[in-house]
């Protein structure tokens, strides 16, 4: 009985560890998987390298059916040569990771805690809800969301500070923790975040100040603090020298829309035939022991990097699928989609999905975007046809452009026009659309017009 609750749990052990690789092979962008079947060339004398293969490659028709393609991707990729641009940098995630090893955590807690820096992007943000950070951890192990809470608070006190927060408030807010500032300009800084954020991005002081119950010179003292707050944590690390380099290409072709994986940068393995005949003929048990083992590896290896093309493949696809119209028309032309809706079409978990998409890439003939910026929540539309977030955003945007400069319009005039337009959605959102979009509020941009010198366009 005891022996074969060994034998259970070392399965289960075993079946965790390939599972947790297969995970991280997955979740790697191009440019590190690249540097892992580097490294795992010069580790496994069972891999070897040989000639460039065809690539995977899918087409779209105008029916959006879908039909094999014997295309090479060297089609869409001519005169990229990405494998002499990518260079060792120091990423926030791998200065977090770094700090990671020496925090003295638990195996357990660090499982969730690498499971946290994976979801950190290059701005420092946290990507993922701790509901989906648990679904994640716990594919390998159980893991509670209080569990996984109290070890984001831990990796939130590695450097820099304001690092994995989930949203600009609790960035700004986990800065003044350590602030040196004088208590009650931190105390007041605090409550302005918290209770008049609206008010602050639209530079509303005397607001602030009668909100709050406090004078103009306390609210300045604090808003200056705010200001000297870093807003993006992670741009720090890897902006000098890192190259976006994208997993996957696609481009027009005909009325077709192409998508294939980028092998550019890949070495192209396989099992040596050398090594694999030579562990029969080893009459050595300890050499044919060390052959067997690193065959076994080698093809786990190759498995998962095959099973990472697949997923990541089949997931752009999707993609594509839905947001043909952005490729073709810009913003206006984003549709409504959530991660959740291409794991249903697809039959994978949410979380596959997530990881699929995560620093990866797709060039297009539009630019190159990560494949999250593909997705955009759904804003009801009363009229029946329901639009994307980005889409309502690119209207605002228009609206603004075109507004009369002498009297720009205001949030809830933009939300008025908007209605009109069938869109449901609050004063509070657009002012939040606006913000992103980096357009001052209108008073700001009234005061930008009446400083303007003569004779200068705005």
């Amino acid at each position: 009985m005891r022996q074969r609750t060994e034998i259970r749990q070392r399965q289960k052990q075993e079946f965790n560890a390939r599972f947790s690789a297969a995970v991280q092979i997955l979740q790697m962008p191009v440019s590190e998987l690249a540097e892992e079947i580097r490294a795992t060339l010069d580790s496994n004398p069972l891999l070897e390298e040989y000639g460039t293969s065809d690539s995977q490659s899918t087409e779209f028709g105008e029916d959006l059916s879908t039909t094999a393609s014997p295309t090479s991707n060297a089609d869409l990729s001519q005169g990229l040569d990405y494998a002499a641009q990518i260079a060792e940098v120091q990423t926030v995630r791998k200065h977090l990771s770094q700090q990671l090893w020496t925090a003295g955590l638990s195996k357990a807690r660090r499982t969730i805690a690498e499971a946290i820096i994976d979801s950190v992007d290059e701005r420092g943000y946290l990507t993922e809800s701790v509901n989906d950070i648990q679904q994640i951890v716990a594919l390998s192990t159980t893991v509670t969301q209080q569990e996984i809470t109290e070890v984001l608070h831990i990796v939130q006190q590695f450097g820099p500070p304001g690092i994995a927060a989930r949203d600009l408030t609790e960035c700004l807010l986990l800065q003044l923790e350590i602030s040196s500032a004088p208590a009650d300009t931190i105390a007041n800084a605090r409550r302005i975040l918290l209770e008049c954020f609206s008010e602050l991005s639209e530079r509303k002081m005397d607001q602030i100040g009668v909100s709050l119950e406090i004078d103009v010179s306390a609210v300045n003292a604090a808003i200056a603090l705010i200001q000297s707050l870093n807003p993006y944590p992670g741009n720090q690390f890897g902006t000098a020298a890192e190259v976006i380099v994208p997993d996957i290409i696609t481009r027009k072709v005909g009325n077709k829309w192409q998508v294939e994986l980028n092998s550019l940068v890949l070495p192209k393995l396989r099992i040596s035939s050398h090594y694999r005949n030579m562990i029969d003929r080893l009459e050595n048990d300890e050499g044919r022991t060390y052959l067997r083992k690193n065959l076994s590896n080698a093809n786990t290896f190759l498995d998962n990097v095959n099973r990472r093309h697949e997923t990541v493949l089949s997931v752009a696809r999707e993609i594509v699928k839905h947001q043909h119209a952005f490729l073709e028309v810009g913003e206006a032309g984003m549709q409504p989609l959530k991660i959740s809706e291409i794991a249903q079409s697809l039959n994978l978990h949410d979380s596959t999905v997530s990881r699929a998409c995560s620093r990866k890439y797709i060039m297009t003939p539009r630019g190159t975007y990560e494949l999250k910026r593909l997705f955009s929540v759904r804003i009801p539309n009363r009229f029946g046809n329901d639009e994307s977030a980005q889409a309502i955003k690119h209207r605002i945007a228009s609206l603004v452009e075109q507004e009369d400069t002498n009297s720009p319009l205001s949030d809830q005039q933009i939300n008025e026009q908007l209605l009109r337009g069938g869109a449901s959605l609050s004063r509070r959102t657009v002012a939040k659309y606006r913000a992103q979009l980096g357009i001052p509020a209108h008073n700001i941009r009234k005061r930008i017009k009446i400083n303007q010198p003569k004779g200068e366009v705005v």
